[in-house]
């Protein structure tokens, strides 16, 4: 019921906005990037998802996937916002809806102004020192080893959070992590472990609180851990560390451009992230600059 009912919605929107001397181009934009929202929500939701149940969370929560899952540009981003406030906005006025659930949602601000910048190796050090100051030995290991993850490995924190016991490999040479794509458009692939990584991951395991849980991370009543939780995990650590403005998005990115520097290989690059081609890699790096 609920996709019938969104079909309809869409004709009278498509029928409004041509009314309105949209050009064709802007018309099947705004609904290609409202169809991918429906699309979105009832993957994450499940089928029931539809006009009357969503919120500005899940606006939020669309627009982080986005921006760091799929790894969009801010433009592309702030377009799918926009096409989603011109049709809720059209909804309410209308009174299929009793609140349009993009008031208060912002548009996502370019990566430069947004503090998803790489660190300095000093800024590095001093955030490793600061996820070493805790005072439980469990959470400080669980820390490290995320930190390690993003800043090492290159991992997206929704890779994190999934994670399970048996993605650890041994082969020769080191060891990999077989890294799931489900979320991000991309296929799984194998990420090598610096010897760093891999000790700080091993710590972590020896006090990883001993659950059925499959997932490697959890918290210390054993439930896997949120994609929210791995956020602050990092934000806590900086702002201990003295850095403003840092994110998990900054660790991935010190990542690449550490990469890039020491190999010169954008391929290499592209492949670690799990970007579906080098053409994103390449705006990756620049970002970085």
């Amino acid at each position: 019921m609920p996709q019938q009912q969104e079909e309809t919605f869409l004709i009278r929107f498509e029928e409004t906005l041509t009314a309105s001397a949209h050009s064709p181009a802007t018309i099947v934009n705004y609904l290609a990037d409202v169809r991918d929202f429906w699309r979105w929500g009832r993957q994450e939701f499940g089928d029931q998802f539809g006009m009357s149940t969503v919120t500005q969370e899940h606006i939020r929560l669309y627009r982080y996937y986005l921006a760091q899952n799929l790894e969009r540009a801010a433009a592309t981003v702030n377009r799918r916002l926009m096409a989603l406030r011109k049709f809720f906005a059209f909804a309410h006025e209308r009174g299929w809806i009793a609140r349009n659930p993009t008031d208060g949602v912002s548009l996502v601000q370019n990566n430069r102004q947004t503090g998803a910048r790489p660190l300095s190796d000093e800024e590095v050090e001093r955030l490793f020192q600061a996820a070493s100051q805790g005072s439980r030995a469990g959470l400080v290991r669980r820390d490290t080893a995320v930190i390690q993850l993003l800043l090492r490995a290159g991992l997206r924190v929704s890779e994190i959070v999934r994670l399970q016991m048996d993605d650890i490999q041994f082969g020769d040479p080191g060891v990999w992590l077989n890294v799931g794509g489900q979320n991000n458009g991309a296929g799984g692939r194998r990420v090598p472990l610096p010897a760093e990584t891999y000790k700080a991951l091993s710590d972590y395991l020896q006090v990883r609180p001993q659950t059925g849980q499959p997932y490697i991370f959890l918290s210390q009543d054993g439930r896997p851990l949120s994609q929210r939780t791995i956020q602050r995990i990092v934000s806590n650590c900086a702002r201990s560390a003295g850095l403003n403005g840092v994110s998990a998005q900054s660790l991935r990115r010190t990542f690449a451009q550490n990469l890039f520097r020491e190999t010169g290989s954008l391929e290499l690059v592209s492949e670690r992230l799990g970007h579906q081609n080098c053409s994103i890699t390449e705006q990756y790096l620049l970002n970085c600059e």
